[in-house]
């Protein structure tokens, strides 16, 4: 606690007075707890704690922290039963997924912005952009463009099975009242970082939200990086993809050869 009020007056320092008119511009000025997180062999997860300060806060004000993983892209096929036996079929390709996305908010997004807001922004799981650029096209209806998926409405199914799936590993999650608004415009939440965090570059958007708009917004960084053992081989397997490739078959064939010595000797 007192790093937390430590850190948070030096972030304010040198900042207007809280108490300024409410026609002054805001502005929100934000930290993590570190930087920098560390996966060992040993990694069970993290809780990164993200706080700030607003300018210019009003009381009817709302704050809504997004944090987004790095992005990649995602093949997801769907299973059909033929002749008694799953099989993986129309496969589907999304680019650009981000591999962790958790939002916060003092209150239920739908009482924060409205749809156009947050849909602009893709702040919240609903208004997560998932695009499928391999079966989408545009087309011009009523003299507007339209995106149409060659899949049909069957690509909602698909965007589904994407957020249960990363929402059952805690790298999707929504949470209300996630955000904790403290005195003087000073405000904390909880960034929960899973065993299965990916590597990579994240990033920490807070947008404070006025008559259902955004109107200021702050950004901070977050590295998540392998760390000792770990990271060497990360390194070694993706810059070395095919030897890294021949040292596990290699592996795999002498403790294969040295079970099977053990056994017949017994």
């Amino acid at each position: 606690m007192i790093f937390f009020l430590a850190a948070t007056a030096l972030l304010i320092q040198g900042q207007p007075d809280l108490e300024a008119p409410s026609d002054f511009a805001p502005r929100v000025v934000a930290a993590l707890s570190q930087e920098i997180v560390e996966i060992r062999s040993d990694f069970a997860g993290a809780d990164i704690i993200l706080f700030g300060a607003v300018t210019g806060l009003e009381d009817t004000d709302d704050l809504v922290i997004v944090v987004r993983g790095p992005q990649t892209d995602l093949r997801v096929m769907r299973k059909e039963r033929t002749f008694g036996i799953w099989i993986n079929r129309a496969p589907v390709r999304f680019a650009d997924v981000p591999s962790y996305y958790s939002v916060a908010s003092t209150r239920p997004l739908g009482d924060v912005g409205t749809f156009s807001s947050l849909r602009r922004a893709g702040i919240g799981l609903e208004h997560l952009r998932l695009s499928a650029p391999d079966s989408e096209r545009t087309e011009v209806r009523l003299g507007v463009e339209v995106t149409v998926s060659d899949v049909g409405d069957e690509i909602i199914e698909y965007r589904d099975a994407i957020s249960r799936n990363r929402r059952r590993d805690a790298l999707f999650a929504e949470t209300a009242s996630g955000v904790q608004m403290l005195e003087g415009g000073l405000f904390r939440a909880t960034v929960a970082l899973p065993p299965a965090t990916p590597v990579g570059n994240y990033t920490a958007d807070v947008y404070l939200f006025r008559d259902g708009r955004a109107v200021a917004s702050g950004s901070v960084a977050l590295e998540v990086h392998k760390a000792g053992m770990e990271r060497l081989i990360y390194e070694f397997a993706h810059q070395h993809g095919w030897l890294y490739g021949l040292v596990a078959v290699a592996l795999a064939l002498l403790f294969g050869w040295g079970a099977a010595a053990i056994f017949n000797r017994r």
